[in-house]
């Protein structure tokens, strides 16, 4: 068996490279939510000495600067009107105009758990969409305590899944503690297999 014998893939691009992180997310949402339906509302919302209190406290947390952070990048990669509501970054759920930082929280599990697929379906279907020859451009923004920014957009959006990922240990860990079965750690679930 050798690395590369018989298959040549095409040149991974910035495309390839967001598309693999945003699929990951999916899954691993996906799975997460999974795991915490079974559970009573009481032990999501139960004080567990993590940073933001309980489970929910954390995924309400990822879930607002997942939002928000799309509202930034919409600012950058204005959405064609011509589309409307079908093109991602002018979904409904990321209203409304602007990028001043929105607290969201989903008190209701089910509603955390349709709006997580939700915003993790704007994800995937604007990076298959978005001109990935804009992402070396400066994304510049205030952020929720109205302090300026400017970032590459494409470490930005790198930030955002690593964000992600680092919250969704901490609730591995929360889940460890609490005796529950999980992994929804394996990033290489989400690569293109290649053929042979």
């Amino acid at each position: 068996m050798g690395i590369g014998r018989g298959y040549t893939k095409r040149m991974y691009d910035e495309r390839d490279h967001f598309s693999y992180l945003a699929r990951y997310n999916r899954a691993a949402n996906a799975d997460l939510v999974g795991h915490l339906c079974s559970l009573p509302a009481s032990e999501l919302s139960k004080p567990r000495g993590s940073y933001f209190g309980s489970i929910q406290g954390v995924l309400d947390h990822v879930i607002m600067c997942d939002i928000n952070w799309l509202r930034r990048f919409r600012e950058l990669f204005a959405p064609d009107p011509k589309v409307g509501k079908d093109e991602p970054l002018n979904r409904p759920r990321l209203a409304p105009p602007g990028h001043a930082w929105t607290k969201f929280e989903f008190p209701v599990f089910e509603e955390f758990a349709r709006e997580r697929a939700v915003v993790d379906a704007i994800f995937e279907d604007w990076i298959a969409l978005a001109d990935t020859g804009r992402f070396g451009e400066v994304l510049a923004y205030s952020d929720s305590h109205g302090a300026p920014k400017r970032y590459i957009f494409r470490e930005a959006l790198d930030h955002v899944f690593n964000h992600q990922t680092h919250h969704r240990g901490q609730v591995s860990q929360l889940l460890d503690e609490m005796g529950i079965v999980h992994d929804y750690s394996n990033l290489v679930d989400a690569a293109e297999t290649p053929p042979g």
